[in-house]
């Protein structure tokens, strides 16, 4: 049994929650507090990461939730709500960056290291400032997807409607840029050692 027949249950159970609580939430404006709890985190990071400023990601999630709560009477659920979530965070986001120019690039992500082990963090520290290095490297188009799939933590399917894609060139793409990132990383820190 491989690994995606045995996520393909879960995936569907996922689903079938979110459509529950939708439908939930379009008949009765009360219930809209448990679509608001599921998806307010991953909102919130979306923004953060393309911010990097809590007061404007904050701002940006309040605008999300209440444009979702005015539209939500006339989404039809079809298995993708996140996708059409994360649509409008998008089209947000993008206003707010031509109104404001509020964007940073993703290479402050430092700062949301945990700061638990002290003696593990200047190793952690170094690894990420170089990581970030690379990603604010890469087209923006790039770092949009790192963004939806690691700080939002959208699915391929999810990101590839997002995005206006094909889920397999979705998928492609996030799997380059690992390997692309990840060859970087040991080829300066061969430099670094040798």
């Amino acid at each position: 049994m491989n690994a995606s027949s045995t996520l393909a249950p879960i995936a569907n159970e996922i689903k079938d929650e979110e459509a529950t609580l939708v439908r939930e939430a379009q008949n009765d404006p009360s219930a809209f507090q448990a679509l608001y709890d599921r998806w307010v985190v991953p909102t919130f990071q979306y923004f953060y990461f393309r911010t990097l400023d809590v007061s404007t990601a904050e701002d940006l999630t309040s605008q999300l939730f209440l444009a979702v709560y005015q539209s939500l009477a006339h989404y039809r659920h079809q298995g993708h709500f996140a996708s059409w979530l994360f649509t409008i965070a998008r089209n947000l986001a993008n206003k707010e960056y031509r109104n404001n120019r509020h964007e940073v690039s993703i290479e402050l992500a430092h700062n949301l290291v945990s700061k638990s082990d002290p003696s593990d963090e200047y190793g952690q520290k170094e690894e990420i400032e170089s990581l970030n290095l690379l990603i604010r490297s890469l087209p923006m188009k790039e770092q949009e997807l790192i963004r939806l799939r690691y700080a939002a933590g959208l699915s391929f399917s999810e990101m590839a409607i997002v995005l206006h894609k094909r889920e397999d060139a979705v998928k492609k793409s996030i799997y380059r840029l690992q390997s692309k990132l990840k060859s970087q990383m040991e080829e300066e820190n061969g430099q670094n050692n040798g």
